[in-house]
């Protein structure tokens, strides 16, 4: 089998089940944080002093943990960055477009505007930025860039198979929009105004799962971390993350009862 067809080949594979890549960072990440220092859970020495009984009894001094919170807000700030994209995506993407299915390629629509005349795959960018902030939480930069590398070894492979795809469908008009939009890294000098408007219903049922999954991913790494620091299963929970995990929990279930019961997320065309 030459290359490109293996590529193809491994590509159409990995499309299938490109959401399971967290699961295979997991092992990965225990390695390095049995094996590394961590850097979300800062110690602090308290002294403890009793006052005029100092000069008989001395000092305590006690070794405290806080949460990293520069840490923690720039691992939130990267998360929601890829949630925004993925929304600004959602909430302007028309119906039967590549992108979303899991079993096959498909699509019937060549979506060239909005987020996508920035770049070819917006919705990779928003998912590598979205799996990148817990990652972040360790705060060890050798466990960070080797997950950059397993992400685009990863999806360099998907999206090989969809390009081969698309350009079997649509032919010139793929080529041409591919040649002057990059893959990954947004060009905002070619942005193009989306010929649909925005619409909030279909970005809520689109994104109220990813939303939820970026918040508990969060909220799982750090309470793995503190554990792990601390040996005790109820810990102080940092609180920005999650009040973000409370949050999301409530609209997550709000919006299941909501698509489950009602039609009210239903656009026509979308």
């Amino acid at each position: 089998m030459i290359l490109k067809d293996n590529f193809k080949k491994e590509g159409d594979f990995l499309f299938r089940y490109r959401s399971y890549l967290p699961l295979v960072v997991i092992p990965f990440f225990v390695l390095c944080l049995v094996s590394f220092p961590q850097n979300l859970l800062l110690p602090r020495i308290e002294v403890q002093n009793f006052f005029f009984l100092d000069f008989w009894l001395g000092t305590d001094t006690q070794v405290n943990f806080v949460y990293n919170t520069p840490l923690v807000i720039f691992a939130l700030i990267v998360g929601l960055l890829g949630q925004g994209i993925r929304i600004l995506v959602a909430g302007y993407v028309p119906r039967n477009t590549s992108g979303r299915n899991t079993k096959a390629q498909k699509a019937e629509v060549l979506n060239t505007t909005g987020m996508y005349s920035l770049c070819r795959n917006p919705l990779y960018l928003g998912n590598f930025l979205m799996m990148f902030a817990p990652v972040l939480l360790l705060g060890n930069w050798l466990f960070a860039l080797s997950f950059i590398l397993a992400f685009w070894l990863y999806y360099e492979r998907i999206i090989y198979a969809e390009e081969s795809f698309l350009t079997q469908k649509f032919g010139d008009e793929y080529l041409q929009w591919a040649k002057n939009t990059p893959a990954f890294l947004p060009n905002f000098r070619h942005y193009t105004k989306s010929n649909l408007g925005f619409s909030m219903r279909s970005m809520l049922k689109r994104e109220y799962h990813s939303l939820f999954g970026l918040a508990t991913s969060l909220f799982l790494i750090h309470w793995i971390i503190s554990v792990y620091v601390s040996w005790d299963l109820v810990v102080a929970f940092e609180p920005c993350i999650s009040v973000f995990f409370v949050v999301s929990a409530v609209i997550y279930v709000v919006m299941l009862v909501l698509i489950k019961t009602t039609k009210i997320f239903e656009v026509e065309g979308r």
